[in-house]
Order: C-alpha cells, then structure tokens, then sequence
C-alpha cells in the first residue's frame, strides 16, 4: 500500500504545481511533464491497437481475401486520373498524421490523392500489372 501512498502523494503536489504555476507553463516550459504523463502512455495504446489489428488481420487472413479489390480500387483511382488529364501529379492519401517525419507535406492539397491501404499491402509486381487477382 506504501507505492500507491506515494504516488497519490506525486500526483497531488503535481496537481498543485500546476494549479500554482499554471497550465500554460507547464505545457510551454516544462514538456516533459506532459510527454512523460500524456503522450508515451497514448503513444503505447496506439502501438498495442496497430499490433493487436496487424495481427488479426493475419489471422483472419483477410488481406489476401480483400488484395484482388483493393488493387482494382487502386487502378480505378489512376484510370480516373489519367482520364482528368493526368495535370497534377500523383501522391498517396495517406493522413499527415500517419507519417514520421515532423514535415508538412502542403503537396498532398495539391497533387491528385490515391488512397492505397499501405496496412496490408502483400506485393507489387510491377512486370505482370494483372487485374489485381491474387495468386495462392
């Protein structure tokens, strides 16, 4: 019961330094406060969700089963593309908040988005471009 005691004892004078310097400076001068409490805790949450979806996803096998419509959705998205004109360029959809680097990427409000499921993307064979029917 001691540990519990004395991090109910942390937590409170940690609520009343806040309470005393402020939200504000707290979160401004003292960071690691709030990436220590905050944001390792969510981070980890989200990585165990990614892991736990990755590995159902293989269990149910439910990648190969969608692969041969996901990359017919693909080619439709680059057909529809050509067929505009082809004037922009071609990027991935993928949010800004999935990438790693810190980087805005301003392109992706003008370059035509396709929207790829990198999630669970099996192969690319560039050689023989089929209609997107899986091979077992």
């Amino acid at each position: 019961m001691e540990p519990a005691v004395s991090l109910a004892v942390c937590a409170l004078l940690f609520l009343l330094w806040v309470r005393v310097k402020g939200l504000e400076f707290v979160l401004i001068h003292q960071r690691w406060v709030f990436v220590c409490l905050f944001l390792l805790p969510l981070s980890l949450i989200f990585d165990i969700y990614y892991y736990v979806r990755a590995w159902v996803v293989f269990k149910l096998s439910s990648a190969p089963r969608l692969h041969g419509q996901r990359v017919r959705d693909i080619q439709k998205q680059v057909r529809e593309w050509k067929e505009q004109g082809s004037k922009t360029f071609m990027c991935t959809g993928r949010p800004g908040w999935l990438t790693v680097s810190l980087r805005v990427g301003k392109y992706k409000k003008t370059h035509k988005n396709i929207m790829i499921n990198l999630m669970d993307i099996l192969e690319v064979d560039t050689k023989k471009q089929d209609d997107g029917e899986a091979e077992f």
